[in-house]
């Protein structure tokens, strides 16, 4: 008996080594990870094509009252040309913060290698693996090197196939202005006819002497578009503190 036992713990032992040993060459280190999420974004703009998506806004307060809703349908031209006209537009006061929010995403990115999820922008660590819609993924923490509005602290998932970035979610580490504060951002993204796109955002914003207030985007349907010749600029990468980067 006492053989026996002492046999079935040495199998236990070198089983456990076996696994141990099969984890550790199938996680690569954080490192390995982040330089390949970089190069899937890369090979993502060499598939983008001119498309125009219909996308929802929402603005709503912390008792989830709507405060103002817009429809717009936005043209990305590559690399980084925006065009949009607004379908729809109710809510007074909300409904021009809304509008504000979708010129604003239209606008040609300044500075756009500063927001980007890179080592020059963020610290990363690999701090787990969890699903997301089914797909295996790489959870690393993000602590942005600058305080700067753009940048936000919290955590994305990486795709452990394909390294494609399926959501980032975190806290700005600055506030945009004196009025806004504690802003929560979550942003995820998905499969659109080829290409890798940002698709849903919601962001909690605290605003000083009115409270929580919730924003949401969410894309509803995607068209090909027409490309026009525009001059050649930098394409930015996936932007961390981008609530308002298509």
């Amino acid at each position: 008996m006492v053989l026996r036992s002492s046999i079935s713990a040495l199998a236990l032992v070198i089983l456990a080594g076996l696994v141990a040993a099969q984890e550790s060459r199938q996680t690569p280190d954080v490192n390995t990870i982040v330089s390949r999420m970089i190069a899937a974004q890369q090979g993502n703009e060499a598939k983008l094509k001119a498309y125009t998506v219909k996308r929802n806004y929402q603005l709503m307060d912390k008792q989830e009252q709507p405060k103002g809703q817009l429809v717009a349908n936005i043209t990305v031209l590559p690399p980084n040309q925006k065009q949009y006209n607004i379908e729809s537009s109710s809510g007074g006061l909300g409904g021009k913060v809304l509008r504000d929010i979708v010129q604003k995403e239209t606008e040609a990115p300044k500075e756009a290698q500063r927001k980007e999820l890179s080592p020059e922008n963020y610290d990363f660590e690999l701090v787990g693996t969890e699903q997301v819609d089914g797909r295996n993924c790489y959870v690393l923490s993000i602590n942005p090197r600058r305080e700067e509005k753009d940048l936000i602290r919290g955590k994305v998932w990486v795709d452990a196939a394909d390294y494609r970035i399926h959501r980032v979610e975190g806290n700005t580490v600055k506030s945009p202005s004196w009025w806004i504060r504690d802003v929560h951002i979550l942003m995820l993204f998905a499969s659109v006819d080829g290409m890798w796109l940002h698709t849903f955002t919601h962001a909690v914003a605290d605003v000083r002497f009115k409270g929580k207030y919730v924003m949401e985007s969410r894309d509803l349907k995607y068209s090909p578009a027409t490309q026009t010749a525009s001059k050649h600029r930098r394409n930015p990468g996936i932007l961390a503190g981008a609530a308002i980067n298509p």
